[in-house]
């Protein structure tokens, strides 16, 4: 399935907080809900980023699936992550909304093989760009720390839910 096919669906995929329960309507995504994979935790992450953290996160099929606990703060560690190595504080001009290196394509490169996010990837992409200005370097330099955020904020969650699986 192409990145594109999965951020439409994830698009059309629905949710509300009440109290502090995020409610996703997974009906509409056609999967069978598994909070395990990678398709669930992507769009799990992306709900959690719109509404906001939460202590328990609702799965809403035929018969719901709860998360809670640790596992529910993970998530909403892992959306900050999102929210914030695509976080773009420049107005961008036609130029550069066109450009393969942007911050926002970068980083897709390296969301896209979630949970096992593609850091080296993403950075060997950008090291085939040749700037002429100063604009660009800016950018270049902007995103190459936001990589590195996103690649050290995933360690320390992916180390703290290991120690949580061991206990």
């Amino acid at each position: 399935m192409r990145y594109n096919d999965r951020r439409k669906r994830r698009d059309a995929i629905t949710s509300e907080i009440d109290c502090d329960v995020l409610s996703i309507n997974c009906r509409e995504c056609g999967r069978i809900p598994d909070p395990a994979s990678a398709e669930c935790v992507r769009c799990t992450v992306t709900e959690i980023g719109k509404r906001g953290c939460v202590e328990r996160i609702r799965m809403r099929t035929g018969r719901d699936i709860e998360i809670s606990g640790p596992a529910a703060e993970l998530l909403c560690e892992l959306s900050f992550v999102d929210r914030s190595s695509s976080a773009v504080n420049t107005v961008k001009r036609g130029r550069c909304r066109a450009c393969r290196y942007s911050e926002d394509r970068i980083m897709d490169i390296a969301w896209e093989t979630f949970p096992e996010p593609d850091f080296a990837g993403a950075r060997g992409r950008l090291m085939t760009f040749r700037t002429g200005n100063g604009v660009c370097d800016v950018c270049i330099q902007r995103t190459y720390r936001a990589l590195d955020q996103a690649e050290l904020s995933m360690s320390e969650i992916s180390r703290r839910a290991s120690s949580l699986s061991e206990r």
